[in-house]
């Protein structure tokens, strides 16, 4: 696999660096080196971040490291429901910055503050997004945020005088504009044409550039709908107001995407997006042709699943529909039916559906840690939890997905250190290499509230 090729080359250059720059966290990066490709470039950026990190070359060569070793990522984009309400156990597991174009992205952001000739090199290396059609039987679509905001950022901080005034970054910006295949593109395009600071004329150049990109735009109806989720025009955002301000023409780029709008509308629709599409600016929405709708995935489907779903409200909620006290859940009956709980959820394989299985598994044993007292129960979930979690084969394939539970408990236990010191001892200790590095980076490197809120 290319990864491989690209974390080997990266191993020699690290020991080559090490030898001549040494310095505490060098041991540290050679851990992360040898993960899998997006924890690998995570837990890359984090250490080279650290405070006290002052070799200039070390955090070149390990934020170049970072960038190449992303590129084996197995998601290439962050994704989010279409609708923005949650989609499901796992639909924060995309919002965890593990895909290839955040990691990318994150990796040019530290660059710009080493290296900011090589953060445009490395800028260019990625390609425009390319973003796959989207069928209505998903809920997620692709969120390409990052890239235009790095876009912005590298037109901001990586040109010299010179190169400003041969307006190096304004052919940057162009290039962007007018090169979109998604209507999701469509507002970070124009945040990123916002933020810019450019002249009237090359304003007028990159309104008019985007407002060419969207007469030729088609698309999926789920991107669409994403696209409109907080009104017809709100893709838009401020440009039309900038532009105003500027004393820029917007009437093309508004006509061209209200245009868009309405043609859109009278194609192909999914169902459940077609009945929440908001009215366009002046009338009413026409009708459409309708195609599926996503399957819900904030319910399970399995009987097992469902059996198991049962199962646990009768083990944490009383009769009375109230969650058991403390007191409740400290008695020997109910340590035996947890016991009794958790190896029915063991046993259950889900080899029909192993997507559900391992998103609706992973979210019952959340909620039992959650839910039971500090002590024995929690021992026991907690030692069951990772047992399944480090010898799961559904990582291969799905790693950003199965990393999500881990994230979120090494999140809860390292935020209650004080009063979850056996949680923190399992995790660092974790058979897992990715679960232990992490709780170890976590312990040394604590994220803030702001960075890991949306994950819980």
């Amino acid at each position: 696999m290319r990864w491989l090729h690209v974390l080997i080359f990266a191993g020699l250059a690290a020991s080559a660096s090490a030898a001549s720059h040494p310095n505490p966290y060098t041991d540290l990066a050679d851990r992360a080196r040898s993960l899998p490709p997006e924890f690998a470039a995570d837990a890359l950026l984090r250490i080279v971040g650290a405070p006290g990190v002052t070799d200039i070359a070390w955090q070149r060569q390990v934020i170049e490291d970072a960038f190449h070793i992303a590129a084996g990522g197995q998601q290439p984009f962050a994704r989010h429901s279409w609708n923005g309400r949650p989609t499901g156990p796992l639909d924060k597991a995309y919002a965890q910055g593990l895909d290839v174009c955040t990691l990318q992205c994150r990796a040019v952001h530290a660059m710009l503050a080493v290296d900011y000739k090589k953060a445009r090199e490395l800028f260019f290396e990625m390609p425009p997004p390319r973003l796959p059609r989207i069928s209505c039987d998903d809920s997620l679509v692709d969120d390409v945020s990052i890239f235009y905001t790095t876009a912005a950022e590298v037109a901001a901080r990586a040109f010299s005088l010179k190169e400003i005034a041969q307006d190096e970054p304004f052919h940057l910006l162009l290039r962007y504009a007018a090169d979109i295949t998604s209507p999701v593109q469509v507002a970070p395009v124009a945040s990123m044409l916002s933020s810019a600071s450019i002249k009237r004329q090359q304003l007028e150049a990159l309104v008019d550039s985007l407002a060419g990109a969207i007469g030729q735009l088609g698309g999926d109806d789920r991107s669409f709908s994403a696209a409109i989720a907080g009104g017809s025009d709100a893709a838009l955002g401020g440009l039309p107001s900038l532009c105003a301000s500027h004393q820029v023409d917007a009437h093309p780029l508004v006509d061209a995407w209200h245009a868009y709008v309405a043609r859109h509308l009278n194609g192909a629709r999914c169902a459940d997006s077609a009945a929440l599409t908001p009215a366009p600016s002046g009338g009413q929405a026409p009708s459409a042709s309708v195609d599926g709708k996503a399957k819900p995935t904030d319910e399970c489907h399995s009987p097992e699943c469902l059996d198991l779903g049962r199962q646990l409200a009768k083990l944490v909620i009383a009769p009375n529909g109230q969650v058991l006290s403390v007191t409740e859940e400290s008695t020997g009956d109910w340590g035996a039916r947890l016991r009794q709980y958790l190896s029915a959820l063991t046993d259950w394989s889900g080899d029909d559906d192993p997507a559900e299985c391992f998103a609706w598994k992973s979210h019952y044993y959340s909620l039992l840690f959650d839910l039971a007292p500090d002590g024995p129960g929690r021992d026991l979930v907690l030692s069951n939890m990772l047992a399944w979690l480090q010898q799961n084969s559904f990582q291969y394939n799905h790693r950003v997905e199965w990393f999500y539970p881990a994230n979120a408990l090494i999140i809860r236990a390292f935020a209650n250190s004080a009063t979850m010191k056996t949680t923190v001892r399992q995790l660092r200790q974790s058979a897992d290499p990715v679960i232990a590095l992490f709780a170890q980076l976590e312990q040394l490197f604590p994220r803030s509230v702001g960075e890991t809120f949306g994950l819980l």
